[in-house]
């Protein structure tokens, strides 16, 4: 190992390095040609450092005239899976909780955990790494060692917080070889902070693999690279929520169905006329309890789109509700509208709405709630972006009526010192508890810690990309969390001008009308025949498993993409029996893979089949 110091190997790692990035990652090439300003390599008999050019101090320490940069690298590169340096993260998902609501996903679940012997112990197999991040690589020489030992990772993303550390590390590290030890496109470099969307792509186009295990390594474990971890943490988690599953479609598909046979006034959102007037959308969140008075006196200059359990609050503060939002499917919801009380409040209802709450309206209107997969009965009537909360249901509403939007209540997190929800909602009166599993996110005013979770997570998310994709001015007086592409602003500061109202309520009721729908019957087998030709792809590794994941979350994900009513009905299941693949694999030895593998294909296949059946016999009863 210390052939990678001597100056022979390293100027020639360095040379074979510029060749690689001159060919392919130009930018970083033009980068490394620049002289070093802060970092550069030392190498004396003693051995290699690095030297802060400023101060002469040295990354690594130097006893006796030995410098310990190889030493230290080397105790780095023992089994990081175990090493106290290295962190393996499993998302605080193991043990794997029941599924217990859900009946034959769990079923599937369960049989594929029982295949497995009961231990949180992990067997990748030799020098096969989950996906792995490095947040700084302190010159590369662990990384360097790990290639050395014949290193595979699943995945590998190296941030590096500036250009001359960057550059020192290509003394060392093999890039053309490094991007061999990992698969394709699954080797990211970034040269300061990953950016969101790159981080947005990675846990959609490899969520069942990314939300398990990673490892990361952490050398510097400064201010940045905590925030760096955090963000990567806060996407892990989010990926982690919204999975979905076929029993909660096949439920909100049963509530659809009821729901059609009463005709209500479907929205046709590609007829929808704008209005002149903007859209307060009205979550039940803490920060509403201190702006009721702007919304009681502004009423009348804009719509007010009460979500959910913000119902109760607002009415009983006097605030006039233009329109009552609800998506739930909970067999309760009519007794909270009721208490609330919605009375003559119009109501807009996602597709899968509880039909006795539905019911229960005097006036109401339904909507196609994108994401469910009934609302794909016609893909030209979907509401995207309306998932996971109600509040992201009245956004995506919004939205499509008004160019200005308003956000009150809407917090999408914990605020520190306050309870989870507004006072004197439905859900009474709560502690401030914070979860401890939640990480702190930036607030909207900057002046109050606000905490997040997974779902918290995904709703600001999901509005963030409606926003950006509508253009929306969206101005947010809500005091929780800070939502990209919107401003935050107190209410006292926002100046509206008014308008004609009457005519906006009618336009947004008249956007409804009443369709006939029925649900398609093609494209099932199709799935199921592909589903099954991946399944037979043969497996004895565990390198070979987490492939094989990776591949048929694209399927699912692209199948979603092209025909969701297909693709969402098992995407969600399906996801959950390849998590438990997984995570059942990782405690056996690589020599029971093939036995158990094949067991576990046939478990897969067989749970498929069972949800198929009990679609089409629903099916045969529309």
């Amino acid at each position: 190992m210390e052939g990678l110091i001597t100056e022979e190997r390293m100027g020639a790692c360095f040379e074979r390095n510029l060749g690689f990035f001159k060919a392919y990652l130009p930018k970083l090439y033009a980068t490394l040609l620049k002289p070093p300003t802060l970092y550069n390599l030392l190498s004396d008999p003693g051995g290699v450092n690095i030297i802060n050019l400023n101060d002469h101090s040295l990354l690594f320490a130097c006893i006796e005239g030995q410098h310990q940069m190889l030493s230290v690298a080397k105790e780095w590169a023992k089994a990081p899976l175990t090493n106290p340096k290295w962190r393996l993260d499993d998302n605080q998902i193991t043990p794997l909780s029941p599924l217990e609501s859900l009946p034959l996903t769990n079923k599937g679940c369960q049989a594929l955990l029982n295949l497995s012997p009961n231990i949180k112990t992990y067997h990748l197999g030799a020098n096969f790494y989950p996906p792995t991040i490095f947040y700084g690589l302190a010159g590369g020489l662990v990384l360097a060692l790990l290639l050395e030992q014949g290193a595979f990772f699943h995945a590998l993303y190296l941030c590096e917080e500036h250009p001359d550390l960057w550059r020192i590390s290509c003394y060392f590290i093999d890039y053309a070889r490094l991007f061999e030890a990992t698969p394709p496109n699954a080797c990211v470099l970034s040269l300061g902070t990953m950016q969101p969307k790159v981080l947005q792509h990675i846990f959609i186009s490899k969520k069942i693999t990314h939300s398990f295990l990673h490892l990361e390594f952490d050398p510097y474990k400064n201010e940045d690279t905590k925030a760096q971890a955090q963000s990567f943490y806060a996407h892990k988690k989010s990926a982690l929520r919204g999975w979905g599953s076929f029993e909660d479609e096949m439920l909100g598909f049963t509530n659809t169905l009821k729901n059609l046979q009463t005709n209500p006034p479907i929205l046709r959102p590609k007829r929808i006329k704008p209005i002149d007037l903007p859209i307060c959308i009205v979550g039940n969140g803490p920060s509403l309890d201190g702006l009721l008075p702007f919304l009681k006196e502004h009423g009348d200059k804009m719509i007010i789109f009460s979500c959910g359990t913000a119902l109760k609050v607002l009415k009983k503060a006097g605030v006039s509700v233009d329109f009552q939002i609800e998506i739930e499917r909970i067999d309760y919801l009519k007794e909270v509208l009721e208490s609330a009380p919605l009375e003559d409040t119009p109501l807009i209802c996602g597709n899968m709405l509880n039909p006795k709450a539905l019911a229960y309206a005097k006036e109401a209107y339904m909507f196609m709630r994108g994401g469910s997969w009934s609302a794909y009965l016609d893909p030209h009537l979907s509401v995207e972006f309306s998932a996971p909360f109600v509040g992201n249901a009245g956004a995506a509403l919004a939205s499509l009526f008004s160019h200005t939007l308003i956000l009150c209540g809407l917090d999408c997190g914990y605020i520190e010192g306050q309870a989870k929800h507004a006072k004197g909602s439905y859900y009474g009166t709560e502690s401030s508890f914070i979860p401890p599993n939640a990480l702190e996110v930036r607030s909207n005013f900057g002046d109050s810690k606000v905490f997040s979770d997974g779902l918290f997570l995904l709703s600001a998310k999901q509005m963030e990309q409606l926003f950006k994709q509508g253009k929306n001015q969206v101005y947010n007086l809500s005091s929780g969390a800070f939502i990209e592409n919107t401003t935050p602003l107190r209410a006292q500061d926002l100046k509206l001008t008014g308008g004609k109202k009457d005519r906006a309520i009618r336009r947004i009721k008249n956007a409804f009308k009443p369709l006939k729908l029925s649900p398609p019957i093609e494209g099932f087998n199709a799935f199921k025949e592909t589903l099954a030709e991946l399944l037979n792809t043969p497996i004895s590794t565990k390198k070979e498993l987490y492939a094989l994941v990776d591949r048929i979350n694209a399927f699912s994900v692209k199948t979603t993409q092209e025909n969701p009513f297909v693709g969402i009905l098992l995407e969600g299941s399906l996801a959950h029996l390849c998590l438990h693949l997984l995570v059942a694999c990782l405690p056996l030895k690589q020599a029971d893979l093939p036995v158990f593998y094949a067991k576990a294909k046939d478990i897969i296949l067989n749970t498929i089949d069972e949800m198929l059946d009990a679609y089409n016999a629903m099916n045969t009863f529309v």
